[in-house]
């Protein structure tokens, strides 16, 4: 949970000090391999796109074209520098070998249309770009399936964002009410715990009389 606070929090800053820049900046990247958390970033300008920051059209276009170009840069290393490459120095950039085989595996069974499918799919849409590379997907269908799934991603989540944003007390009451649930489910199971403590040495007591 740590974790994903944080990322919303670098994701907000950047999104806040950059503007659409920091869109483009941060969508490249989450389309390059590098753990950014793509979905938190569109979530949140979807959010500030409700709040009058950004304009929603604008967030989808620009994430639109940093996908597709930090999508290329990875079809291009696995094209010309294949996974040796990735391997050697995706360490560097957090880049887990375990998702590459996952992302590898899914291109291989999905052929081409992989490319699309794997746009909108955690822990393989980061990386599917490569094994395309990899297997010299034609350059011209790679763009068209990576523009499609691109598109649906990030609109579906931009949009996701700019309806959460417009029903933010709405939510901000339902996390009141879980916390006040949860604060009572709590104090019902100390409760239950103090009463079965007295109800045992009371027991024991008779016992032993």
């Amino acid at each position: 949970m740590a974790i994903i606070s944080d990322l919303f929090t670098i994701s907000l800053s950047v999104l806040l000090s950059l503007g659409y820049l920091g869109i483009f900046y941060l969508m490249t990247l989450d389309s390059m391999m590098v753990p950014v958390a793509g979905e938190a970033v569109m979530i949140l300008a979807g959010v500030l796109a409700y709040r009058g920051s950004f304009s929603l059209a604008a967030v989808i276009l620009v994430a639109t074209i940093a996908s597709v170009t930090g999508s290329t840069f990875s079809w291009l290393i696995g094209k010309y520098g294949g996974r040796r490459v990735v391997e050697k120095y995706g360490p560097y950039l957090l880049i887990r070998r375990g998702d590459i085989d996952r992302a590898d595996a899914f291109f291989r069974r999905h052929g081409d249309s992989a490319v699309f499918a794997g746009r909108v799919i955690p822990l393989v849409r980061t990386y599917i770009s490569l094994p395309a590379g990899i297997a010299l997907m034609d350059f011209r269908r790679f763009i068209i399936f990576t523009i499609a799934g691109s598109l649906l991603f990030i609109s579906v989540l931009t949009v996701a964002g700019y309806e959460l944003g417009r029903n933010m007390a709405a939510v901000h009451s339902i996390l009141s009410y879980l916390n006040d649930l949860a604060a009572a489910v709590i104090a019902l199971i100390v409760l239950s715990s103090i009463l079965y403590f007295i109800f045992r040495r009371r027991r024991s007591a008779r016992y032993r009389t």
